[in-house]
């Protein structure tokens, strides 16, 4: 079984136990330490989404918008209140699409805005070594400026392993997804809907996706990723 064979199959399963896949990893100790470094990462984040949702949730988003609007009122920064109001947005917008059962990927990308936090703008950034030893399991390194990236956390989108970079532009927060492009058939270049503008892009054996509320800041991050990083087969 060739490299790029058994990279899609353990992606799409990281416990299967399809012989062939077993056997080419009996046969290659890099083939079979990519797949222990997969099932371990699976496993961590089995255990991230098993944390229960927090009572009284839809409360506590309320109020927390409602604390942000004071201070961007005290501090005069008009944006702030369209970044709460569109959290907020993005949580129901998040729970309707999780109950359709689309399944589509630019549905999961959408969805997934919903963790781009406001409190995020405030965080420390986050350098190119941390970045790296993520982007390792996509084949992919960061060679050049992306930006301040300010979290940087393996997430799901259509059941397909990704990298959410969350990184601050001039207008607010904007994110940026990898992807494997072997897998992505059903990603169009473009998508948004009432809040969120997305686009993608082809680098080499990988899909980067960038997803945010300011068309400028969406293209700037696009041409500094395309400069930046890389990805090997």
């Amino acid at each position: 079984m060739d490299d790029l064979t058994f990279r899609k199959a353990v992606y799409a399963e990281p416990f299967t136990t399809d012989p062939a896949v077993i056997d080419a990893a009996a046969q290659d100790p890099k083939k079979q330490a990519f797949w222990d470094t997969l099932k371990t990462m699976e496993n961590e984040l089995k255990s991230a989404m098993e944390i229960p949702v927090p009572e009284n949730l839809a409360e506590k988003l309320i109020l927390r918008q409602s604390i942000q609007v004071h201070k961007s009122h005290s501090q005069k920064r008009p944006w702030y209140l369209a970044l709460a109001a569109s959290i907020v947005f993005a949580s129901v917008l998040t729970i309707g699409m999780l109950k359709t059962g689309s399944g589509k990927l630019t549905d999961d990308v959408l969805a997934h805005m919903s963790h781009v936090d406001i409190e995020m703008m405030n965080s420390a950034k986050i350098g190119n070594k941390t970045i790296n030893e993520k982007l390792a399991s996509f084949n992919g390194q960061v060679n050049g400026d992306l930006g301040e990236v300010v979290s940087a956390n393996y997430c799901y989108l259509d059941k397909i392993k990704s990298l959410h970079l969350i990184i601050r532009g001039e207008n607010g927060l904007i994110s940026l997804f990898v992807v494997p492009d072997s897998i992505t058939e059903s990603l169009t270049k473009t998508f948004n809907n009432a809040t969120y503008k997305g686009t993608s892009f082809l680098l080499n054996s990988a899909r980067v996706i960038v997803v945010g509320e300011n068309q400028a800041d969406i293209e700037q991050l696009q041409q500094r990723a395309k400069q930046a990083m890389s990805f090997t087969a």
